[in-house]
């Protein structure tokens, strides 16, 4: 094949580690592909060229967003400009909606292909965003099962790949091994703590975890907790913990219970079969307005894609150090983790995907 452009736009960890992982699949459709676009030291690795980190746009909530707005805005009129420049064959958007679909609509007025890996949640929120996905972009493509349908209904036709992390199921780590290296008492219990990738996550988790951590430490002695940090935070604590920020899936498949930062992070816990509280705080007028704005009835992927409760969310002031402890202790109980493990497997098999993800999206990007 030719030495074709390729500009890609993630906005934050998750679509990080996404984008990283197209890279490489796109690079077996043509290995001569050359990329370029807005990413992190995951996507640099797998070969991006980057315009811009996603350090410099990693903020969520609707206030927190017009606060960095000058900042964001001149992120995104430099990255019309070096796709300008660059003149990309094509153009992939990761997920990030209020940015990336902004930039479609510009895109698509220059006339270049573009497509949308990893769908904006529409139906969660803001359906009128459907309009832009259906006028600016040339493929769309799913990793949610019920998305295909939903969107077909309003006369869009999505391209339904498969969950990309529902293979993560079939990995398995030894526990014993774990526990020497990280000097873990082998009768404690792991508890992972997942707090976010975000500053402004941090900044509003970090202290009811901290709080949280000190009220089972009184109630239990036999507890280790592991903290899984982002790449792009940095946490100091006090508290006795271990830190870890490389081969996280392996605490995360050995952990007896983890706190989790609602995200793609409950669904990577449900695969690793790792019993697990959702927990999330915005800041309160940006809650507000999600109450206000929101029709569905739960945050975690998990529970969205289940289709009911399968795992307890305990949102902005129901996230306290009461609840999350209560929530923790419960789950160290066998048969409410052996309950909980069930559903998992039933969702499991619901995403489950003899092929790879990736590998499918670079072929229906290249089709």
């Amino acid at each position: 094949m030719n030495k074709e452009k390729i500009f890609i736009i993630a906005g934050e960890d998750s679509g990080d580690l996404h984008g990283a992982k197209l890279i490489e699949s796109l690079k077996k459709e043509n290995p001569s592909a050359e990329f370029f676009g807005i990413g992190g030291s995951r996507m640099q690795s797998a070969g991006l060229f980057l315009t811009e980190h996603i350090k410099n746009l990693n903020v969520i909530g609707i206030f927190e967003v017009i606060k960095h707005y000058p900042r964001i805005k001149k992120i995104f009129n430099r990255t019309i400009e070096e796709i300008k420049k660059i003149r990309p064959h094509k153009v992939i958007l990761i997920d990030y909606p209020g940015f990336n679909l902004r930039l479609a609509k510009k895109l698509k007025a220059l006339n270049f292909d573009i497509t949308y890996f990893i769908l904006p949640q529409v139906w969660a929120w803001k359906e009128s965003r459907i309009k832009v996905l259906k006028d600016s972009c040339n493929k769309l493509i799913s990793i949610i099962p019920f998305e295909k349908s939903w969107f077909a209904k309003k006369g869009l036709d999505v391209h339904y790949i498969g969950h990309p992390i529902s293979n993560l199921s079939e990995q398995k780590y030894d526990r014993e091994r774990f526990c020497i290296k990280n000097n873990i008492p082998e009768e404690n219990k792991i508890i992972v703590l997942m707090p976010g990738s975000r500053a402004t996550e941090i900044r509003k988790h970090w202290p009811v975890f901290e709080k949280t951590l000190k009220v089972l430490i009184s109630k239990r002695s036999d507890l280790s907790f592991i903290l899984l940090e982002g790449e792009n935070v940095s946490i100091d604590s006090n508290l006795d913990l271990i830190k870890i920020r490389e081969n996280q899936y392996e605490a995360l498949n050995l952990g007896d219970a983890a706190i989790v930062c609602s995200g793609t992070a409950t669904l990577e816990a449900t695969m690793l079969k790792c019993p697990m509280i959702v927990c999330y705080k915005l800041s309160p007028p940006t809650w507000f307005l999600a109450k206000l704005l929101s029709k569905v009835n739960y945050l975690s992927l998990t529970n969205l894609i289940a289709e009911e409760e399968v795992v307890k969310e305990f949102l902005q002031g129901d996230m306290n150090e009461k609840n999350l402890s209560e929530g923790v202790i419960f789950l160290l109980k066998k048969e409410n983790r052996d309950n909980l493990i069930l559903k998992y497997d039933k969702l499991i098999s619901k995403l489950k995907n003899s092929k790879n993800s990736y590998d499918l999206a670079a072929q229906y990007i290249y089709d």
